[in-house]
């Protein structure tokens, strides 16, 4: 598969060949207005090149200068012309709670993309930035029923930040986990396009069986009896988030297991105490 490259934007074409290249589809760049090659099968530009010239390719996608800046939203479109369509038709977003948190994405039944982290705020902005640059008529959050306070902290936080139109749902994650890394590599190889070059381990594996899974449809926060231990791990998650700024009480990570509380509200609610 090949796409033509119509722009003189050298960091966008560098951008798009690099991220493209990742999944398995060559690319070419051209001047644009001049011929692609035969099987080229779709030319990309930018907004500001198809006004200044004159284009007349059978199939094209046009960026926008929000989308020549955001290559994550660059890549959707191209992936969406790819296959004719302007939106997709669903958006599922795979977790495995835990130490560390296996995040698959998934797009109208096909693999996209990974994250392994043992960071859950890393977890939680890529999902959301996810969200973000990929439009989809219908999208769900599909995060395993295991993982401890872990489980229960990611949830709550996306419970309480996600758009209006996401749904999530608790899965049953029983025989989710690969039993071996080279099992892992070969289900994602699997569920991703032919070509995709995705790299992960057991926790994302899991991740995109927790995807292709039905769940239960959650809208209230969970609650948690925490041990000690897990109450000083959710304090110094409460000094990263804060960029060591506060740590949170013991009460106050009490409440955030529990679910009352978010970390972002907690960590506020700190900043408050200090301040008086």
């Amino acid at each position: 598969m090949l796409v033509s490259l119509a722009t003189m934007d050298f960091r966008l074409s560098f951008l798009l060949q690099e991220k493209l290249a990742l999944r398995g589809i060559a690319t070419e760049q051209i001047v644009p207005g001049k011929p692609a090659a035969r099987n080229s099968v779709l030319v990309v530009t930018t907004e500001e090149e198809f006004k200044n010239n004159t284009l007349t390719y059978e199939k094209l996608v046009v960026l926008s200068r929000s989308e020549v800046m955001n290559i994550s939203k660059a890549i959707t479109k191209v992936l969406l012309g790819l296959e004719g369509k302007r939106i997709w038709e669903s958006l599922i977003i795979g977790v495995d709670p835990g130490r560390t948190i296996g995040v698959a994405i998934i797009t109208d039944g096909c693999l996209r993309g990974v994250l392994e982290t043992r960071e859950i705020n890393e977890a939680i902005d890529y999902i959301f930035l996810t969200i973000k640059n990929n439009p989809a008529k219908m999208v769900i959050i599909r995060i395993g029923s295991t993982g401890g306070y872990r489980r229960i902290l990611l949830l709550n936080e996306l419970l309480n930040n996600k758009p209006s139109h996401v749904s999530i749902e608790v899965v049953d994650e029983l025989q989710t986990t690969p039993a071996s890394c080279q099992d892992a590599r070969e289900g994602i190889l699997n569920s991703s396009r032919e070509g995709q070059k995705l790299i992960a381990g057991k926790d994302a594996s899991a991740a995109m069986k927790i995807a292709f899974r039905l769940g239960e449809s959650i809208k209230s926060q969970e609650q948690w009896e925490p041990s000690e231990g897990e109450l000083k791990e959710i304090q110094v998650l409460s000094r990263q988030y804060s960029r060591g700024k506060v740590t949170i009480s013991k009460d106050q990570a009490i409440k955030v297991a529990k679910g009352v509380l978010t970390l972002e509200e907690a960590i506020e609610n700190q900043k408050k105490r200090t301040a008086k």
